[in-house]
């Protein structure tokens, strides 16, 4: 007498289930792995703008005013030789104005970061490296000197360098950018715990 053997069934049809799940899974983990990217480099993007009007504007515990802007700037120490630039390229100098009510507010300012944006919507940070060219401290929760003037002339700008609460002083950002845009971009700051808001400062 023989026996048939029963048939077992193939690995595909033993896995069928375990397939599918991969089939829901995997392009699911990657939708849900790219949309958590994104939207930590959307919320990290600086693109909605406070901007600073002409007679100021209240932001972040202080006021704010407009910026002046000088392209290809002299340096603001004597005998200064500064370093020698990338070809094509040229230095900015912008100076920044606030005023806060109370020092206390100081605090809100820490950690800012400021910049300069193309109309084409490039970036550029502060350059630390050119320290021949700062006239004024640097940062916004201001300096150190209890002058109310030091590189920077006072008949130009009479501005304090050390933060009076009720007065308005003035910092000074550095930056090397493009000869092509120098004359386009404007001063924007940006705080991580702002974002996606920054400060604008129109030319």
């Amino acid at each position: 007498m023989s026996s048939a053997r029963r048939a077992r069934p193939g690995w595909l049809r033993k896995n069928t289930a375990a397939l599918l799940s991969l089939v829901v899974a995997v392009p699911l983990a990657g939708w849900w792995t790219t949309r958590s990217d994104y939207k930590s480099w959307y919320d990290a993007e600086p693109r909605d703008a406070v901007t600073v009007a002409a007679g100021g504007t209240e932001y972040q515990g202080a006021t704010w005013y407009a910026a002046s802007v000088e392209v290809d700037p002299q340096p603001a120490r004597k005998n200064a030789v500064p370093s020698t630039l990338p070809s094509g390229t040229t230095r900015v100098r912008v100076y920044l104005r606030m005023q806060v009510a109370d020092l206390k507010n100081l605090e809100k300012l820490s950690g800012c970061q400021v910049h300069l944006r193309a109309p084409d919507g490039r970036i550029w940070d502060e350059s630390i490296l050119e320290d021949d060219f700062q006239d004024r401290p640097t940062g916004c929760t201001g300096g150190y000197d209890d002058k109310p003037a030091s590189y920077r002339d006072p008949k130009i700008a009479p501005y304090f360098l050390k933060p009076v609460a009720g007065k308005p002083f003035e910092a000074v950002a550095i930056f090397i950018v493009p000869e092509s845009v120098a004359a386009s971009v404007e001063p924007t700051i940006t705080w991580a715990t702002k974002l996606p808001e920054y400060l604008a400062f129109p030319r």
